[in-house]
């Protein structure tokens, strides 16, 4: 596959329908190249998610055209067009929003386990710098463990494998926002060492500025609204009404400077971080806890036969009040 000549997404005219016959996209033209992340924009039933299943081979199209690195993946016609879909298709990484729903990651499996099967001793660097990026205790079970931690788990799992097109649907809402930040910088760091492109369906925008994102694509109603690349835009600060407003012409938009916390936040869980140390270290001082916890309870409170602890039951049992 090219990597000189070619786009990592092409769509012409491109058209969904569902099986109810309701539109899910109309009429999408996109030019993604290689090496660029990109942020798709759009409420709630925009074709968001529409846009990137079609683009990982899980819908597929009966109007228009798409090509990803230069072909069109659905095409099945002969032997070379096979061989070359399934090249393609191990290049691209999809992560949505139903992984952590699933009751089976919710069992009793060692998080370690987990990430062994898909590749992590193969991957051992990958795996290493996603686990430390995303905080993750490999000694985790997958039943104890909070939403978010399970889709730390699931990103962990996505990513290990080299990628060329990552697309993401949602999948960082769980997230607090210094893990968000530190594999929104590790993206932007694969994208420019082995030019790869991100595709990122989100509502949150915070840390989204021009030093993470190339494109702003924005949908409504299956229609692409809007396709500004990054370079357009300027933010100013705002001293009038009319200047608080957006501005968008042909050449430019004009975007406030908008009042955040993000900073902030990132600010206290990144001192939070540096108290607790790391895994290993919190593990230790937990286990510390625990045994001190053993020590003051055994022979003090307990004994063998719990006459102590029923003898207090007993004595400060309420008595009863005058009849």
């Amino acid at each position: 596959m090219s990597e000189d000549n070619t786009l990592a997404i092409e769509t012409i005219n491109l058209n969904y329908e569902f099986a109810n016959h309701r539109v899910g996209l109309t009429d999408i033209n996109l030019e993604i190249p290689w090496g660029t992340t990109n942020l798709l924009v759009g409420p709630n039933g925009a074709g968001k998610s529409t846009l990137l299943k079609i683009l990982a081979g899980k819908s597929l199209i009966k109007k228009g055209s798409l090509k990803l690195g230069g072909f069109d993946p659905f095409e099945f016609s002969s032997d070379r067009h096979t061989h070359r879909n399934s090249d393609i298709n191990s290049y691209i990484t999809y992560l949505g929003t139903e992984w952590a729903a699933n009751s089976i990651v919710k069992r009793d499996i060692p998080v370690k386990i987990l990430i062994a099967s898909v590749g992590g001793d193969v991957y051992s660097e990958r795996r290493d710098e996603l686990i430390d990026i995303l905080d993750i205790d490999c000694d985790w079970s997958m039943q104890q463990i909070s939403d978010g931690e399970r889709r730390r788990v699931q990103i962990c799992m996505g990513l290990i494998k080299p990628w060329r097109l990552l697309l993401l649907d949602e999948v960082t809402i769980d997230l607090d926002v210094i893990v968000r930040s530190k594999l929104l910088e590790y993206l932007k760091r694969e994208c420019a060492l082995r030019r790869c492109s991100v595709v990122y369906a989100t509502h949150i925008f915070d840390g989204l500025g021009k030093q993470w994102c190339d494109r702003v694509i924005h949908l409504d109603e299956g229609k692409k609204k809007d396709d500004i690349v990054i370079s357009q835009i300027r933010y100013v600060v705002a001293k009038t009404e009319d200047e608080k407003r957006v501005k968008i012409d042909n050449q430019a938009v004009s975007v406030p400077l908008a009042e955040t916390l993000h900073p902030l936040a990132l600010h206290w869980l990144a001192g939070d971080l540096l108290e607790r140390g790391s895994r290993e270290e919190q593990r230790l001082r937990m286990e510390h806890a625990r045994k001190g916890w053993d020590n003051e309870r055994d022979g003090r409170y307990f004994d063998a036969d719990s006459a102590k602890l029923s003898s207090y039951f007993i004595s400060t049992r309420s008595k009863p009040g005058p009849s």
